[in-house]
């Protein structure tokens, strides 16, 4: 079994403060994480950003969208997106 460790709460969070989130979740999309926007990474940091991580989930076949990015107290993180996937269906 799978421990959740809040992020069940973190995601109906956002839901609650974002009408876009909410569609991509009524959408069947999935969170995956949040990362820095292109340029928006600081300096000296070596993390993959939104670009890097959904053109990775594209290659594995996912659809992708990216959103605003929350904190676990619901403010907005001006400098990151949250990244979305959805498993793309064998006849897609």
């Amino acid at each position: 079994m799978a421990i959740d460790y809040g992020r069940k709460a973190y995601i109906d969070l956002m839901v609650s403060k974002d009408p876009a989130i909410r569609r991509l979740v009524e959408q069947g999309y999935e969170f995956v994480t949040n990362a820095f926007m292109p340029d928006a990474r600081p300096a000296g940091l070596h993390v993959r950003g939104t670009t890097t991580i959904a053109s990775q989930l594209e290659r594995e076949g996912c659809l992708v969208e990216l959103g605003q990015a929350y904190s676990e107290k619901g403010d907005l993180i001006p400098m990151m997106q949250s990244v979305w996937r959805k498993r793309r269906r064998e006849a897609d």
